[in-house]
């Protein structure tokens, strides 16, 4: 709302993104446990079987590696291909400022993996999954938080610079948070890779975001701002 952005753009931007990403996603668990894909492969046709009353999804080839639902999907490479996929189509298919969209494309897809973990960790049982997601999902929250008190700030400059540096702290925060816990963690070096990538992405995102940030606001001043004109005032009409 603040930058003008059309609502149905900035959906398909996180539709697509998120496609990309599941697709990124499954492609890596699978690629990381082919050795278990690749036991007693058998092809058929159709995607389900049925025996009886009994009717079985998926669980045949080629229709297994689209089944996401068997918990088979790497949420870091997840979320990493939606964010280079979501940055690619801000910045050159709609051609945003990216000032605009850093903060908006890093936090909203945080949410998707604070919420992925949470899902996952409660399905499981796994309490370290629960509180990581729940110590991520606080910075998207911190986020909402700063843009309702930025709103209520009525001086322009002073409202632009904290709003730019409170990004900075909450993403460096964030992304090391997150790249702590998967580097602390039992992570292939595929994985490991994809955690250096995320890190990349931030240290030069941060760099186009301040920069951008510099940039002057072009103002359009208001109809009311305009000075009226006297009709009792002559009108001087220019020699041919």
């Amino acid at each position: 709302m603040e930058t003008r952005k059309d609502r149905s753009s900035v959906f398909d931007l996180f539709i697509i993104s998120i496609f990309i990403g599941l697709i990124l996603g499954r492609t890596m668990y699978i690629i990381s446990n082919w050795a278990d894909f690749s036991r007693n492969i058998t092809w058929y046709w159709s995607p389900y079987e049925r025996y009886g009353d009994l009717v079985i999804w998926f669980r045949l080839f080629p229709w297994k590696f689209f089944n996401i639902f068997d918990g088979g999907l790497n949420i870091l490479v997840m979320f990493v291909g939606y964010l280079f996929t979501a940055s690619y189509w801000s910045t050159f298919v709609k051609r945003w400022q990216w000032n605009h969209m850093f903060p908006t494309i890093f936090f909203s897809g945080e949410v998707m993996l604070s919420m992925s973990l949470l899902l996952i960790g409660l399905s499981s049982g796994n309490t370290t999954w629960i509180y990581e997601g729940l110590i991520l999902t606080v910075f998207p929250l911190i986020s909402i938080l700063l843009i309702g008190y930025v709103n209520k700030v009525q001086k322009p400059k002073l409202e632009k610079n904290i709003y730019v540096i409170a990004n900075i702290l909450l993403i460096l925060l964030s992304s090391l948070t997150i790249g702590y816990i998967y580097l602390t963690g039992n992570i292939n070096n595929l994985e490991k890779i994809t955690v250096i990538a995320l890190l990349a992405w931030v240290f030069f995102g941060l760099i186009f975001f301040v920069k951008d940030s510099k940039r002057v606001n072009v103002v359009i001043e208001r109809v009311s701002s305009v000075r009226g004109i006297d009709i009792n005032q002559p009108i001087k009409i220019p020699r041919p």
